[in-house]
């Protein structure tokens, strides 16, 4: 598929980027983009300002099969109504669904409507009734908020909490920068909660969850100072309801699209939610008709979704492959801006900062373009916001130290930098609580031997003894890692089934099976003396392999909340061995609580000529592998009780 990226900005930078990786990517152009979205894709080599009707020509010469709109004039202006027109396919709304974003007042009668929770609001058109509107609200609630009804770059919103706010806010509203999208101003009452954003494709009929992310919109520390265009993001966010999506969808999106089926007018594109989060769920701030930023930039790098099959099924394009989803990876954005930003905006004229330290992501870190010329080696930074240096990792703190690292890289070149250090404070601090009361989960082991006690003891954690009550007798024609892996999982949900009545706090249950099989003959412990020496016999002189299966869930009363399974293989060389010795060790009863018949951690060790592979899995945990997962998948620290 040819794909064309419209925009310039970091956001299309990284649409540009998170499109081309797809397999189903033939070709990718950009227009106008900018020095650093042209690398990623060829520039169409038309001017900037072309008119659409040209853009959709060279389009179409290029054999563009798919439009990508990035920026929100763009679509206001109608340059989807043009590419629909000229035969292309383009996602993004045409100009009427569009006033979603261009006209607040519209979008705010719609949501009344459509019975969409928002806040009261007023429309005024003129300066006095402004003023005399905002102060009887702020009089009255404490607080008021005034909108530019128009398209403002996202600096057209002031949150007023004292008569100073509203005089700067309506100072800010008339003046000359924010005149044309101030010929209507909306007043409304102020809403409390979190804020976050939602994301959606939307096409076909069909709407498909993009996901949720937390943007920050303060130019200083600490959310002060004036409002920006987003100073940095983070996603997934960890502290919405777990049905929050849901919630979305049925109160929100859903009513929206119906509203607008009403009044004749189709939906293409991507749809951003601005929302107020409280105890009563969601209420919308705003709409915009495309991806926020930098919400984009770190979506595209935490949702592992193809993104491309899932827009082209939105405009009618198929494509054979489907799109194969994981869990979203925690990502965290910092917005490096101009001295002067969001009002000043005057570019640093000496700062040029080469492409070395802007490329690149295997160290978990990505940069995202915005403001920037080209330049020997590199780009020049310009006005405004100029890169959104982004991190991923498996925690929120590992995201935000990669992001952090590539930042100084960066600032060696360009000191004088604006920027947030403090992104993503409250899902740092939501994660360190639950990463806290993860790691003091009481751990139950679903195992009376001995061994196994011994050997989870070994990682310094204080643990219960559960005997699950299973049966363990292999089906018929059943593999022998099938059967040890079913064994683990069935003594492992015999224990949770347990922990869900006994434990409303929650536990984490390890269970684990282990079984010798030589020659495809599967050994299990030895119940009489001649099966004892029979079992010898088999192995003597000869390789055979130990398995053992382990499972791990992490339960609440409500069910399991993640689980994880691994088996382990060693393979062992056992000497040929004689009858007497055989009878010996056979006299010493300890052949007969062990699978294959042997110890080798014990007076069985003398019958033990070459191990390759774990150890303690032979005697039944393989400890390595297990402490990778307890420390990387449930975040259970080693030592944690020593």
């Amino acid at each position: 598929m040819r794909v064309l990226v419209v925009g310039s900005g970091g956001r299309e930078h990284a649409l540009a980027w998170k499109l081309k990786r797809s397999p189903e990517c033939r070709a990718l152009f950009v227009w106008p983009g900018n020095a650093a979205s042209s690398r990623v894709g060829t520039a169409l080599g038309l001017s900037p300002d072309a008119s659409y009707e040209q853009l959709a020509d060279a389009a179409r010469s290029f054999g563009v099969d798919l439009v990508v709109v990035g920026p929100e004039e763009p679509l206001s202006k109608g340059i989807a109504d043009v590419m629909t027109q000229k035969g292309l396919k383009v996602f993004g709304p045409n100009r009427a669904a569009a006033e979603l974003e261009s006209s607040k007042a519209f979008a705010k009668r719609l949501m009344m409507e459509a019975s969409i929770p928002t806040a009261a609001f007023e429309v005024v058109q003129t300066r006095d009734v402004c003023l005399m509107t905002a102060m009887r609200i702020l009089n009255r609630d404490g607080g008021v908020v005034l909108k530019a009804s128009g398209l403002a770059n996202g600096k057209g919103v002031f949150v007023c909490q004292n008569e100073r706010d509203v005089l700067d806010g309506i100072e800010r509203l008339y003046g000359q920068a924010l005149h044309e999208a101030s010929r209507q101003i909306v007043i409304e009452e102020m809403l409390f909660g979190r804020e976050v954003s939602y994301f959606c494709f939307i096409g076909n009929g069909e709407v498909t969850r993009v996901g949720f992310a937390v943007d920050h919109k303060r130019l200083l520390p600490g959310d002060k100072g004036p409002n920006t265009g987003g100073m940095g993001c983070y996603t997934p966010v960890p502290w919405l309801p777990g049905d929050a999506g849901d919630q979305v969808d049925a109160r929100v999106v859903h009513p929206l699209m119906e509203a607008l089926d009403r009044n004749g007018i189709s939906y293409t594109g991507c749809l951003y939610v601005g929302l107020m989060w409280s105890d009563k769920g969601p209420s919308v701030v705003e709409f915009n008709v495309r991806f926020g930023d930098p919400e984009a930039q770190v979506l595209a790098m935490s949702d592992q979704t193809d993104w491309l099959p899932l827009i082209a099924s939105k405009v009618g394009l198929k494509i054979k492959r489907s799109p194969q989803s994981e869990a979203p990876k925690p990502v965290m954005g910092f917005a490096l801006a101009s001295s002067g930003y969001p009002y000043g905006e005057v570019p640093d004229i000496d700062a040029i900062v080469p492409w070395s330290v802007l490329d690149g992501q295997a160290d978990g870190s990505a940069v995202f373009c915005a403001s920037v010329q080209p330049a020997d080696g590199g780009v020049k930074t310009g006005s405004g916001r100029v890169f959104l240096v982004a991190g991923t990792g498996r925690t929120f703190n590992a995201a935000k130290s990669k992001a952090l690292a590539r930042i100084e890289r960066i600032r060696n070149y360009w000191p004088n930098a604006q920027w947030r250090p403090d992104i993503g404070q409250t899902a740092l601090q939501y994660e360190e609580a639950l990463l806290s009361s993860i790691s003091r989960l009481p751990i139950i082991l679903g195992s009376s031997s001995p061994r196994r006690r011994e050997l989870l003891g070994n990682l310094g954690l204080d643990f219960t003894i559960v005997k699950p009550e299973t049966e363990e007798k292999p089906l018929p024609a059943e593999e022998p890692t099938v059967y040890v892996a079913r064994n683990a999982r069935e003594k492992n949900q015999w224990i949770c089934d347990q922990v869900k009545r006994s434990h409303p706090q929650g536990a984490l249950v390890i269970s684990a099976d282990t079984i010798v099989v030589v020659e495809d003959k599967l050994l299990e412990k030895p119940m009489s003396p001649t099966e004892a020496k029979d079992m010898l016999s088999m192995l003597s002189g000869k390789t055979h392999t130990v398995y053992t299966a382990v499972r791990i869930a992490r339960v609440t009363s409500a069910g399991e909340e993640k689980v994880k399974e691994f088996t382990t293989a060693t393979e062992v060389l056992i000497k040929p061995l004689s009858g007497a010795e055989m009878d010996g060790y056979i006299e010493t009863g300890e052949p007969f609580d062990k699978a294959g018949g042997y110890a080798a951690q014990g007076l069985g060790s003398f019958m033990v000529q070459e191990i390759r592979g774990s150890f303690s899995n032979v005697v039944g945990l393989p400890l390595a592998e297990l402490a990778d997962t307890l420390q990387q998948d449930f975040e259970v620290p080693l030592w944690r009780d020593r």
